[in-house]
């Protein structure tokens, strides 16, 4: 089919412990579970699917996770492959490359207009696997100046075009 499968975060925390129950009754619950909810689920996504083997069985498919920022993302993959090195051979599900590697070769991940922080990542990991994400229209959008809080951050004009477009074609297959 060659169509991508992206994933976006649920609206409620699917992992209670790690985040609702964890602050059930908290004054500050939505301050504390809003901002983790994304990630968190995001990166057990990531992990799933390039350290899980779903990428190994698979590697003609390219998967994208949305509106979950990407800051987070070189710590992970960092993590994975350290993981993958010390105990990938006791793996049940053998994998032939590092996690990372599945993920730079079949993944997408999108960035938000006000992330500063993805300088952090092109400077890691490049900005060849970078989408944009305005998030509109949820409660976090910065509608109507999105674009103008992307253009702001301090990257190249090359990566802005990937990120803007070009990377956006290849995930979905636009011609």
């Amino acid at each position: 089919m060659n169509v991508p499968i992206c994933f976006h975060p649920p609206a409620r925390p699917q992992q209670p412990q790690v985040s609702k129950d964890r602050f059930e009754g908290h004054p500050n619950q939505a301050l504390l579970v809003n901002p983790l909810r994304n990630p968190i689920e995001q990166i057990l996504a990531v992990s799933a699917f390039t350290a899980g083997g779903v990428l190994e069985r698979f590697p003609r498919l390219k998967v994208a996770f949305l509106e979950g920022n990407c800051s987070w993302l070189p710590w992970l993959l960092y993590h994975l492959d350290e993981y993958w090195e010390m105990q990938g051979a006791m793996a049940d599900i053998p994998l032939r490359q590092k996690p990372s590697e599945y993920f730079k070769q079949q993944c997408f991940i999108s960035v938000d207009v006000d992330e500063a922080l993805v300088e952090n990542v092109i400077d890691h990991m490049g900005d060849d696997n970078l989408v944009i994400s305005t998030d509109y229209p949820h409660i976090d959008c910065r509608w109507p100046h999105a674009l103008d809080e992307f253009l702001s951050i301090p990257i190249s004009e090359q990566s802005r075009k990937k990120i803007l477009w070009h990377n956006c074609v290849r995930l979905y297959g636009i011609s």
